[in-house]
């Protein structure tokens, strides 16, 4: 048995400053909508939506109240911090890791309060911690429900610039291959986690894939960030529908990227508050 891990939700980056980011982020070529607090925690966040994912920005609205890890995370810099995958059911992934023997926590209410110029979104969600030790690789990792799915995506907010359509890679980094390979088979199933030495894939049947790869490959690659240490969440890849297109909105607004030989763009990390960020042709 497994946790009933469902596809790549969203994506998170932590920073410090929501509203320069909203900024910087349009210039990126997104559709921002306004920032949201979190009901029950200290953050706040934006969601840059696509349509069956989404890639959530969050910073500190309430220290005194529960972080889930940004602010740590914070004190070595801006960048991506964790990934959400999606649970159809919280309580059946829950249920289903504790038989399998996981360190998983109980499913816990999260509501999100997002406000319009018209009105205001009332969002609701259930979330499963994992222990530390099922993901490795990907600096934070958690369940989500969505319970009010239909009032998350509005109109307009899915027509970025940029022609964003989805996420398409993550890539984090490992120091231990055997370890790593262990814990998502674990977390995931054997079927699901694919290994040829130094490369590790895991897979979700739809929506974005996972890469895990070494320092050294990092390092190569131009996304090595020893000061996260052995183990973090090192890159994201974005799916587009023209990636000539992007390039023009991007040079338009003044981002900083590079072209590479496969035709992606790899754009510069302090354009994107620290993120990582590949743009390819869908």
């Amino acid at each position: 048995m497994t946790a009933k891990v469902g596809r790549v939700d969203h994506p998170v980056v932590a920073v410090h400053d929501l509203q320069q980011t909203r900024t910087q982020y349009q210039k990126l070529g997104f559709i921002v909508p306004p920032s949201g607090k979190h009901q029950e925690w200290g953050t706040e966040n934006l969601c840059i939506m696509f349509p069956d994912d989404y890639l959530e920005i969050r910073g500190i609205g309430d220290p005194r109240k529960f972080l889930a890890g940004v602010d740590t995370f914070l004190e070595k810099g801006e960048g991506l911090y964790s990934v959400a995958f999606n649970a159809r059911s919280a309580d059946e992934s829950y249920q289903a890791g504790i038989a399998s023997g996981l360190d998983i926590k109980p499913p816990k209410h999260l509501n999100r309060k997002l406000v319009l110029e018209d009105r205001t979104l009332d969002l609701h969600f259930r979330t499963v911690m994992l222990d530390h030790s099922l993901y490795p690789g990907l600096t934070h990792a958690n369940l989500c429900e969505h319970l009010t799915a239909d009032t998350l995506r509005q109109p307009g907010w899915l027509d970025h610039p940029n022609g964003v359509q989805a996420f398409g890679r993550l890539v984090g980094v490992v120091s231990d291959f055997d370890a790593a390979e262990s814990a998502y088979i674990r977390l995931l199933g054997a079927g699901n986690v694919q290994r040829d030495g130094k490369h590790i894939w895991l897979n979700f049947g739809e929506g974005a894939d996972v890469e895990l790869i070494s320092a050294s490959e990092a390092e190569l690659r131009g996304d090595a960030q020893p000061e996260r240490g052995e183990a973090y969440l090192a890159s994201a890849t974005l799916l587009v529908r023209d990636v000539t297109v992007s390039r023009q909105v991007l040079t338009s607004n003044g981002i900083r990227f590079e072209t590479l030989e496969d035709g992606n763009i790899r754009v510069n990390p302090a354009d994107a508050c620290g993120a990582h960020l590949y743009f390819k042709q869908a």
